[in-house]
C-alpha cells in the first residue's frame, strides 16, 4: 500500500510561515462562511462537482450516456 505521508510532511516543512498563516486564515474564512450560510462543506463540494460534471457531459458518447438511464442528459 502506498502512502503519501512523507510527501505531505516534506511539503509542510518547506512551506513558509506566511504560507502557513495564509492557509490557516483561508480555512478560518471557509468555516465562517459555511456557518453564515448554513451549509456543510460536503454540500458545497457536491454542488461544485455537479456543475463540473454538467460542463463536461459533452465528453461522453451517446453509448456511454446509455449506461446511466436514470439521469437526464
Amino acid at each position: 500500500m502506498l502512502t503519501f505521508t512523507p510527501v505531505i510532511i516534506k511539503y509542510d516543512s518547506i512551506m513558509s510561515e506566511k504560507q502557513k498563516q495564509v492557509e490557516k486564515e483561508r480555512k478560518a474564512v471557509l468555516q465562517l462562511l459555511l456557518e453564515k450560510t448554513g451549509l456543510k462543506y460536503k454540500e458545497v463540494v457536491d454542488f461544485q462537482l455537479g456543475v463540473w460534471m454538467a460542463g463536461h457531459l459533452d465528453l461522453l458518447t451517446a453509448e456511454e450516456k446509455k449506461q446511466f438511464p436514470h439521469l437526464a442528459f
